[in-house]
C-alpha cells in the first residue's frame, strides 16, 4: 500500500489532487487542517492536509490516465499465496472505514463555579486519572512483592506520579487561562500511559493511551493477544490522530472492523432433492435443541417438508427429546445405529425439503468415538456438516474442540447459549482460525423462539463489547 499526503486549500481541490496523481481507487485515511507562515515569515495562512492511500497494484504508472482500469491479479499467482493475514476483511476499506469515521455527538458546554473557574464534567480526566492511577500503583506493588526487592529502582517514577496526582487535585484552584498545565498534564498521562504499555509488550510506544485501553478491553473479553493486537493495529493505522484519542470514535471503528472479517451463511436448499444437514459437537452444547429450533423454523414458517434422524444412541433421554419435539411439529423422526440404517433413511425421505441429523455428543478426546462418526459423514458427502460451539465453553477448550472436529470437515459453526456469558471473544478467535461462515445463534432453551439467523451486525457488536442486553433485544 502507497501512503501520500496533500494539501491544499480545500477539500474539492485536494480529492482532483490525490484523483490526479494517485488514481480514481485511492482512499482517504485522514485529514486535517495545518498552518503556515506567509512568504515573508508573516501571517498564517490555513492549509488543508489530506493522507491518501492506494493499494501498490492499484498505483497508475508516472503519464498513465488515472481512469484505466486496474488489471485483475492473475488466477495463477493467487492461488500460490498460502500466507494469509491473520484477520480476512470482507468489504472494501474506504466504505467501510467511513462508517467508524462518522463526528460523534457535540461535547456539553462547560460549567462554572460560583467563584467563576470552570469546572471539570463527571467522568472527566481527573476521576479516569484516579481509577488509572490506582490500578497501576496496586499492580506495581504487585510485582514489587514479587520481586523481594526494596522498590527503589521505582522511586523516581512513583515521585513523578505523586506529583501528578497532586497536580490534578489543586487542578479546580487554578486561573482560568489552563493552557501550559493541561499541556504538562497531558504529557504526565501519557508518562503513565506508557508504564501500562511497559506491562503489555506486544504494544510499542506509538500506540495512544485509548488504544491501550481498549486492547485490555479486547484481551479481558477473552480474545485472543494477538487477534486484539492486529485489531488494534488496523485501528492505529486508519483513524487519524484526533480519533485515536476518541473512545467512542475507536469502539465504532473496532466494531466496523470486525464486522468486516466475519462471514454469515444460511441453510440454502436446492429444489428437486433433499438438503441434508448434520449438527455435530461435543456434549452438553445443545446440539439437540439446536436441531429442533432449525426443523421448527423450516417446517412451520417456510413450509417446508422436513424430517428428523438422529445417531444419538447413547442417550436415550436425547432420543425421546427429539421424538417429543417430532410429534408436537408432526414430523417424521427415525433412528439409525449403523451406517446401513443411515443410508436407509436418507433413501426413504428422498422425497422431502429437509433432512436433519442429530449426532451423539463425544468428548473431543474420545477418538474411538469421533472414528465412528467420521465414517458416518464420510459416506454421505452430500451432508452439509455444521459445527455446534457453545459460548460458556473456556477459550482452550474451544481451541482443542475445533482441531479435534476439524476431521468431520464442518463448513459452518453455530454458537450456542449466548444468553449464559458475557465473554465472546474466544468465539471471535475461532471465527479468525477458522475462517469458516457462521450460520445461526441460540440464546435459550426455547424452542422455536430462542433461535437467530447469524448477522454481522449482532455478532460484531458482541465482539466488541456492546452490551449483550442491547443486542440480543433483551434475551439474558
Amino acid at each position: 500500500m502507497k501512503l501520500k499526503k496533500f494539501e491544499a486549500a480545500s477539500m474539492k481541490e485536494a480529492l482532483e489532487k490525490v484523483k490526479a496523481e494517485m488514481g480514481p481507487d485511492a482512499f482517504i485515511l485522514s485529514t486535517k487542517q495545518i498552518s503556515k507562515k506567509g512568504p515573508l515569515g508573516f501571517g498564517d495562512r490555513k492549509f488543508l492536509q489530506v493522507t491518501a492511500a492506494i493499494e501498490d497494484d492499484s498505483m497508475p504508472a508516472p503519464g498513465s490516465p488515472t481512469v484505466a482500469a486496474t488489471a485483475e491479479k492473475p488466477k495463477a499467482a493467487a492461488e500460490t499465496e498460502t500466507q494469509k493475514p491473520l484477520l480476512d476483511i470482507k468489504e472494501d476499506q474506504d466504505q467501510a472505514w467511513a462508517e467508524a469515521l462518522n463526528e460523534p455527538p457535540p461535547a456539553p458546554a462547560p460549567t462554572y463555579s460560583s467563584a467563576g473557574r470552570q469546572q471539570a464534567p463527571k467522568g472527566s480526566f481527573t476521576e479516569a486519572f484516579d481509577a488509572v492511577f490506582a490500578q497501576a500503583g496496586a499492580e506495581a506493588k504487585k510485582k514489587e512483592s514479587k520481586r523481594g526487592g526494596s522498590g527503589e529502582s521505582n522511586k523516581p517514577l512513583r515521585e513523578e506520579l505523586d506529583e501528578l496526582k497532586t497536580l490534578v487535585s489543586d487542578l479546580g484552584n487554578q486561573k482560568p487561562d489552563m493552557t501550559p498545565l493541561q499541556k504538562e498534564l497531558a504529557e504526565m498521562k501519557n508518562l503513565l500511559y506508557n508504564v501500562i504499555r511497559g506491562q503489555t509488550p506486544i504494544l510499542d510506544k506509538s500506540t495512544t493511551p485509548e488504544l491501550v485501553n481498549w486492547f485490555r478491553k479486547l484481551k479481558a473479553s477473552g480474545m485472543d493477544e494477538k487477534v486484539a493486537h492486529s485489531l488494534i493495529k488496523i485501528a492505529e493505522k486508519n483513524l487519524d490522530e484526533k480519533s485515536r484519542g476518541n473512545s467512542k470514535k475507536v469502539a465504532r471503528f473496532l466494531e466496523v472492523a470486525i464486522k468486516k472479517s466475519i462471514e454469515v451463511a444460511h441453510i440454502q436448499r436446492e429444489p428437486g432433492e433433499p438438503h441434508i444437514v448434520a449438527l455435530v459437537g461435543p456434549t452438553g452444547v445443545g446440539k439437540t435443541t439446536t436441531l429442533a429450533k432449525l426443523a421448527a423454523y423450516a417446517a412451520l414458517q417456510q413450509k417446508a417438508r422436513v424430517a428428523l434422524v438422529t445417531l444419538d444412541t447413547y442417550r436415550i433421554a436425547a432420543v425421546e427429546q427429539l421424538k417429543t419435539y417430532a410429534k408436537i411439529m408432526e414430523l417424521p423422526v427415525q433412528v439409525a445405529l449403523n451406517l446401513a440404517e443411515l443410508r436407509a433413511a436418507i433413501q426413504f425421505h428422498q422425497d422431502k425439503d429437509l433432512i436433519l441429523i442429530d449426532t451423539a455428543g463425544h468428548s473431543q478426546k474420545d477418538k474411538a468415538a469421533m472414528e465412528t462418526l467420521t465414517s458416518f459423514l464420510k459416506d454421505q458427502p452430500d451432508i452439509e456438516v455444521h459445527l455446534v460451539l457453545s459460548a460458556t465453553t473456556k477459550a482452550t477448550d474451544l481451541n482443542d474442540i475445533v482441531s479435534k472436529f476439524e476431521k468431520l470437515n464442518p463448513g459452518y459453526l453455530i454458537f450456542t447459549k449466548l444468553d449464559e456469558t458475557n465473554a465472546y471473544g474466544p468465539l471471535f478467535n475461532q471465527i479468525v482460525k477458522t475462517r469458516k461462515p457462521v450460520s445461526y445463534v441460540t440464546t435459550g432453551q426455547n424452542v422455536p423462539e430462542d433461535f437467530q439467523f447469524a448477522r454481522r451486525e449482532s455478532l460484531a457488536a458482541l465482539f466488541a463489547g456492546r452490551s449483550p442486553e442491547d443486542v440480543l433485544g433483551g434475551k439474558r
